[in-house]
């Protein structure tokens, strides 16, 4: 095989030899065809290299002097006849071995999609090829582009499987046939589990015989879930090697028939001894601890379930603020504390230890203080009286106040989640350049950080004017038709907030943090519309650029109090939006500058169309289309003596008149610049000779039908006009078309002016 097949083209193609004789190939597809050349072309960057050939030895061709290039480009096949006489390539320079390029016929090579080559016939003869040759070569085509294909998937693969032989991970699939049978597992199976990979494939070492008792069953159990059905499943096994024993964890999923049945398990391996080992000391020093807990000075208590009492000590009393004599001994007292957001959990955890799936009930909520705060309390439990059919009757335990301890850690989580927040949220619009799309995309992050129920985020706009604040995210309430109009409006990103005699409206124009936890005795609260959910607490901070109010966050419906600590902690938010909003106003007010200069660039400063640089601009454009193209150059007759007569303020007058006739008859179906002086320019495409025909008589006849009214004056014009056409614009000189459509224009001016001429031979 030619060491050509190994030679790197680009990212394109795989970096490893083809195990199929590729130049075999080629040759039975010169002789089938009777060509003398036949070749596989890649086709790079700089160069096409030559993969496989027959009749020549090239290895190498300039990309522009490559036909394969021309396919690759299309994505089609290419056949030229007799490039001498086709004007695309009878001046290229194409030769192979002092042989010129007279026929080809080339079809593509896709990879992943992408045309990288052709599979080509080439001969130094015309020729012609018909519709079944063809047909076949395109199947030699696709043969080929599959060939490279798999190839490069062998490799990769053939990689991943070293990189897993490398690693302390082991691979390993049971085909499924009447069984599961081991049929693969990487060579590192020794390394990790202590079994030799070709022991376990010929059957001398059975990997069940590794496990110790208790795993057998797990992984059978997991062999079995799999035949049922269960796509993946992940357990643990204990397996015994002569020297140790391993922990291993197993992490299987199954590959299913059409028709629904297994076909194979593949798993992956990977000893987790030293976790398994880290583990039992944890659930040591656990239980260590929790005795210690039991025999310290705690609250504690003691609920009989059948009677519904709840025994407790003063301890468990002070805790919560409550009179121990006064303390109600029903369970559902005790109920009743707990915070709303941590009940769940807390019976989830109460009900596992009672129906035996936990050996003791451990865990962690909030209980409303006899102040009015919330306390943090652990809680630790167990069963310790059973009936005679084993339902526990009584549950004993103890309490221990860990409001510090959680508050610090909450604190300390949220600061590192603020921080995370903060960059998602700078993330977001770096990624999309979307400030509103960053705010709506965090605002359920803000909502939960802040522990409240509604939210949103909004900037002030329209400064010059009556000012406004615009809603970029707000949470999705709708109670009655008109808000549903606003929240409709809000998805349209066409939301505003005008009205500023309320609590936010306060935040705007003090500047200052609002916090309102009893809204009705707030001096500028005024209610909520009617069916709204109800506001109770709320917390207004304000987003500033040097002092200055840009926008602002409304927070509302905390399960506590709204604190002064709660804006501090959100003050960095609030400078990262204020950050956001200063780049946003400074890249818009760029934006906008460099539009204006845009069309001053592109723009005649007095009718306002295009001048003569974006006239060609466009030009150059249209050219990369295949479409039917008519160039016009349109002349005021006489526009010297409307000058003279009138005075230029006249003449500019009906310059400006005639271009905003021209633009209403011409600019729906192309192109209208002013190329200078009284001279303008049209491009018209896909319309025919007669209808471009029709739409000049139209304008002209429009101008010379109308009298411009110029102060007490009254200027009558005409215009005369030159056209150019041709039924395909592709790659085609303007400005030659311009030069005979001035032709026609001379013609119009020496025939007597107020007419269209074409350029000869068209109408």
């Amino acid at each position: 095989m030619d060491n050509r097949l190994s030679t790197t083209i680009d990212a394109t193609m795989p970096n490893s030899e083809l195990p199929l004789d590729l130049d075999d190939l080629m040759t039975l597809l010169a002789e089938a065809y009777d060509v003398p050349i036949a070749l596989i072309g890649i086709v790079g960057k700089q160069d096409e290299v030559i993969k496989a050939s027959h009749g020549t030895d090239i290895e190498y061709i300039p990309r522009e002097n490559a036909f394969c290039s021309h396919v690759v480009e299309s994505g089609e096949p290419l056949i030229i006849p007799d490039a001498t006489k086709d004007e695309r390539f009878q001046h290229s320079q194409n030769v192979i071995d002092d042989n010129d390029v007279v026929f080809y016929a080339g079809t593509p090579i896709h990879i992943e999609g992408e045309s990288v080559g052709a599979v080509c016939l080439i001969d130094s003869q015309p020729r012609s090829i018909g519709e079944k040759h063809l047909t076949l070569l395109k199947r030699i085509g696709l043969l080929v582009s599959k060939y490279i294909g798999l190839s490069r998937e062998h490799e990769i693969l053939k990689r991943e499987h070293g990189l897993i032989e490398k690693s302390p991970i082991v691979l390993a699939t049971w085909n499924f046939d009447t069984s599961l049978k081991l049929a693969y597992i990487s060579k590192n199976a020794h390394a990790v589990i202590g079994a030799d990979a070709a022991d376990l494939l010929d059957g001398r070492i059975e990997f069940t015989d590794l496990m110790c008792d208790e795993s057998d069953a797990d992984f059978t159990f997991a062999m079995q879930a799999h035949m049922e059905g269960v796509e993946t499943h992940v357990c643990r096994l204990k397996m015994s090697v002569p020297t140790r024993t391993i922990w291993v964890s197993m992490i299987s999923t199954a590959s299913f028939n059409d028709n629904g049945s297994l076909f194979s398990v593949q798993a992956f391996l990977f000893d987790t001894s030293d976790q398994k080992y880290v583990e039992d000391k944890l659930n040591e020093t656990n239980q260590r601890m929790r005795l210690l807990l039991e025999a310290s000075e705690l609250g504690t208590w003691d609920w009989n379930l059948k009677a519904d009492v709840n025994q407790v000590n003063r301890r468990w009393c002070e805790i919560v603020g409550i009179d121990y004599e006064y303390y109600d001994t029903s369970y559902g007292y005790s109920r009743q504390l707990i915070h709303p957001a941590d009940l769940v959990q807390f019976e989830h955890h109460l009900d596992e230890h009672l129906r035996g799936k936990t050996s003791v009930f451990n865990t962690t909520f909030r209980m409303k203080h006899a102040n009015g705060n919330w306390v943090w309390v652990e809680s630790y439990g167990k069963i310790v009286e059973n009936d005679a059919m084993g339902k526990p009757l009584r549950v004993a335990g103890i309490h221990r106040d860990i409001t510090g301890r959680m508050e610090s850690e909450i604190h300390e989580r949220k600061k590192t989640q603020l921080l995370q927040f903060i960059n998602k949220t700078r993330a977001s619009y770096l990624e999309s350049n979307d400030l509103t799309l960053a705010c709506q995309t965090v605002l359920p992050e803000l909502i939960e950080l802040s522990d409240s129920q509604f939210a949103f985020i909004a900037q002030m706009q329209d400064k010059d004017s009556a000012p406004k604040l615009f809603i970029h995210a707000i949470s999705d309430i709708v109670w009655d038709s008109t808000s549903f109009t606003q929240y409709a409006e809000y998805k349209k990103r066409n939301l505003y907030f005008t009205n500023f005699d309320n609590l936010f409206g306060k935040v705007i124009t003090t500047g200052d943090v609002i916090i309102s936890n009893t809204p009705k005795t707030h001096p500028a609260s005024r209610g909520t519309p009617k069916g709204h959910p109800r506001i109770n607490r709320f917390l207004g901070l304000p987003i500033k650029i040097k002092d200055e109010v840009v926008g602002m966050i409304g927070l509302a419906n905390k399960f506590e109090f709204y604190k002064a600590s709660d804006a501090a902690f959100f003050q960095p938010f609030l400078d990262a939006l204020a950050g956001l909003f200063y780049a946003v106003d400074l890249e818009t007010a760029r934006a906008e500058a460099e539009e204006k200069l845009r069309m001053l660039a592109m723009t005649d400063p007095l009718t306002g169309l295009l001048n003569r640089r974006a006239f060609l601009d466009e030009c150059n454009l249209i050219s990369q289309t295949h479409q039917q193209v008519a160039i016009a150059i349109i002349d005021i007759d006489y526009f010297k003596s409307v000058n003279d007569t009138y005075g230029h303020d006249a003449g500019d007058y009906a310059l400006k008149e005639v271009a905003s006739i021209t633009r209403s008859f011409c600019s729906e179906h192309g192109v209208v610049a002013r190329l200078g002086g009284e001279e303008f320019a049209i491009v018209l495409v896909n319309k025919t000779p007669n209808e471009v025909n029709s739409i000049f008589e139209s304008l002209r006849e429009a101008i010379n039908a109308t009298q411009l009214a110029y102060k007490n004056d009254r200027i009558s014009i005409t215009i005369s006009t030159g056209v150019s056409y041709t039924s395909d614009c592709f790659d085609i000189d303007f400005s030659t078309y311009l030069s005979v459509a001035d032709q026609a224009l001379y013609e119009a001016k020496s025939s007597g002016r107020n007419r269209t001429c074409w350029q000869p031979g068209l109408l």
